[in-house]
């Protein structure tokens, strides 16, 4: 059996669990984007602290990494809804967290903020660091897809830095330092093409083209989920 042909031996039931469990994972509901706060939060403080531990404990809190997956996903099944959602749910995800870090370092910056060893090596990106997220993206979709190994998901989540990198551009536009912020954009940019491209491969050789009803059916579901989720929330604005 060759190489390519391993990555075939993926059950009916594993593809459909896995784009559920991907739309699911990516919906940009209220829990996606407070548990964003949350992560890039814990990573600005950090990279400001110069504290390696606490900059890993906000990558594992934050799910940015769900819809870029989705995204590649979308582009495996060429769904533009999927793709539409995967690409704002990201948007806002980015934004958010670019806005949030920013904060922090403003509330940071009276007390002394200097440029610490973790945020200088977001400043310094290199192709080196696209082969890094190619192998973390293809490692992070081959786990999602097999059952068996979504354990192993958070260990990927830290290897793909997608949160560090946002947090170090937040962090340099608080400190007006157009160096910092660009090079850790253009860091977070290597890491996002190295993530989706590889991810479109894998998906690819794992065969999920014919996963578009599937992931069409869980849009739906998820769709209704937040629909039900507001009518309680203004039954409750409204009891009020």
């Amino acid at each position: 059996m060759g190489f390519a042909e391993r990555f075939r031996i993926v059950s009916e039931h594993e593809k459909t669990e896995a784009v559920a469990r991907l739309v699911k994972a990516s919906t940009g509901d209220f829990d996606f984007y407070l548990f964003a706060v949350f992560g890039i939060g814990m990573a600005s403080l950090g990279l400001i602290l110069d504290s390696p531990e606490v900059v890993i404990g906000g990558m594992l809190i934050a799910p940015v990494l769900y819809p870029l997956l989705s995204l590649s996903l979308s582009l495996t099944l060429w769904d533009l809804a999927l793709m539409y959602r995967s690409l704002r749910t990201l948007a806002i995800s980015f934004v958010v967290s670019i806005v949030i870090a920013y904060l922090v370092s403003l509330c940071i910056t009276p007390f002394g903020l200097e440029l610490g060893s973790q945020i200088l090596a977001r400043a310094h990106p290199s192709a080196l660091y696209f082969v890094v997220a190619f192998i973390s993206g293809f490692a992070a979709t081959f786990a999602l897809v097999h059952a068996n190994l979504n354990e192993m998901l958070p260990g990927v989540a830290i290897s793909v830095a997608l949160v560090p990198p946002l947090a170090a551009v937040g962090i340099g536009l608080a400190l007006l330092n157009g160096e910092v912020a660009g090079s850790a954009f253009l860091l977070f940019v290597i890491n996002v093409a190295g993530i989706a491209f590889a991810s479109l491969i894998a998906f690819s050789l794992m065969s999920l083209h014919g996963t578009r009803r599937i992931a069409e059916s869980a849009i739906r579901q998820e769709e209704r989920r937040l629909e039900k989720e507001q009518s309680k929330l203004e039954k409750i604005q409204h009891d009020i």
